[in-house]
């Protein structure tokens, strides 16, 4: 009975994408077949289940979550459990079993390569299905983070979302367009931790893992989660008319365009009466 449940949960389950490489150049493929159990090292909870992704991805994904964890993470002045959010979203996307039910395909279309703009690559349209309140509960783990904070695109939960999908032109390929569904059905749906200021014990080997086998460096700070910060830390501080005001540096360079301006009239008004004595005839 469980072996026939199984069968057919998956047979309504499809695969809406792979790629494939040939030596360094890796391609995403349009595809629509079935889940496969596959090894998945950089999705631990996902390793040896049904999948959509195959080593190439499994590689690509390896690549990615070092770019996460050096603009999102500890190591780049963010926060773990943004990275964290970010990866399981990634691992979903990638290889869950179900990702024909918020993912589509939409051919293909010539765009520069952001790394290098002379580069013309052919890149696969995708639109994904994300439920509103998922992408403000995640955008609010991120937001404080050093790389999140200084981008402007990344300002709103919709912004952040359609960020991650157009950085995806250079790193796979793919155009990720985000559409937002408030519903549960036909959105990519997986656990996360909304609530930056949650910490997970050690081990007994003192390493921070979470349930599902990721890794945590260490705790989020005060600098990016706001939960983190007690009451009397000031999170922010409105610049004052005069912030970094300097009275004797404004007052000297006043003295010296004044003094220079003199000199330059003065000089005028010489030359032009030593001008004007030439050209007067003597007697």
């Amino acid at each position: 009975m469980i072996i026939l449940f199984t069968f057919i949960t998956y047979s309504y389950s499809r695969c809406a994408f792979s790629v494939e490489c040939q030596g360094n150049n890796c391609d995403p493929l349009e595809v629509d077949t079935e889940p496969f159990v596959a090894r998945v090292s950089q999705c631990p909870h996902m390793d040896g289940t049904m999948v959509c992704c195959n080593k190439n991805q499994d590689d690509q994904m390896q690549r990615n979550f070092q770019a996460i964890d050096a603009s999102f993470g500890n190591a780049g002045g963010g926060c773990d459990i943004c990275a964290y959010n970010l990866k399981k979203f990634w691992c979903e996307y990638t290889c869950s079993p179900n990702q024909s039910q918020f993912l589509t395909t939409n051919g293909y279309t010539n765009m520069k390569d952001p790394l290098n703009p002379k580069n013309i690559l052919k890149v696969q349209l995708v639109e994904i299905k994300v439920k509103p309140q998922v992408a403000c509960d995640m955008w609010s783990s991120c937001k404080r983070t050093q790389f999140a904070s200084q981008v402007t695109a990344m300002k709103t939960p919709g912004g952040f979302f359609n960020f991650q999908g157009e950085q995806a032109v250079g790193q796979a390929k793919q155009f990720i367009s985000v559409k937002f569904v408030d519903n549960d059905e036909e959105t990519i749906n997986f656990d996360f931790v909304p609530d930056c200021k949650y910490e997970y014990p050690p081990g007994p080997d003192g390493k921070i893992v979470t349930p599902d086998g990721f890794v945590i460096s260490e705790r989020c700070s005060c600098n990016n989660c706001d939960l983190m910060c007690h009451d009397e830390e000031i999170l922010y501080k409105e610049t004052g008319v005069f912030e970094g005001f300097n009275g004797y540096l404004v007052l000297w360079v006043w003295a010296g365009a004044i003094l220079i301006a003199a000199l330059i009239t003065g000089f005028r008004y010489y030359k032009q009466k030593a001008n004007h004595e030439i050209l007067i005839d003597p007697i």
